[in-house]
């Protein structure tokens, strides 16, 4: 069998359709790839761009919280200072209600002795107030 040279044409002409065919399907299938990938970069930028604003949102209430911690803490120290001086406080009023207990009992066990007007006048002029 010979090959014309109208049968040539013909196999050369299905040679390049088939080579144009693959061209044009693998170009279909990497568009469609890089456009799926493109979909994919986009969606992962909305999601950046979320996930940002969130973050933004969270450092500004993470900064609000630290004020607060910060308030709280400045009270909590004056707290402290103002009960550590009423402590003190009570200490003093405790020592000044048992002495004056410890007065009370010393004046209950002394003796009342009778003395005259006279007497006790004398005692006061002796220690500088005289009777009038």
């Amino acid at each position: 069998m010979t090959i014309t040279p109208r049968t040539k044409f013909y196999i050369g002409l299905a040679v390049s359709a088939l080579f144009t065919i693959g061209i044009i399907g693998s170009s279909a299938l990497s568009h469609s790839k890089i456009s799926a990938l493109e979909k994919a970069v986009e969606a992962a930028r909305a999601d950046a761009i979320g996930k940002q604003q969130r973050a933004m949102h969270k450092e500004i209430e993470a900064a609000a919280y630290k004020q607060k911690i910060d308030y709280l803490e400045g009270k909590f120290a004056e707290i402290k200072t103002i009960a550590r001086e009423q402590d003190e406080q009570m200490q003093k009023l405790n020592n000044n209600s048992r002495g004056a207990r410890g007065d009370v009992e010393r004046a209950r066990r002394t003796r009342a002795i009778t003395t005259t007007a006279a007497e006790l006048c004398a005692k006061l002029a002796e220690i500088g107030h005289a009777c009038r």
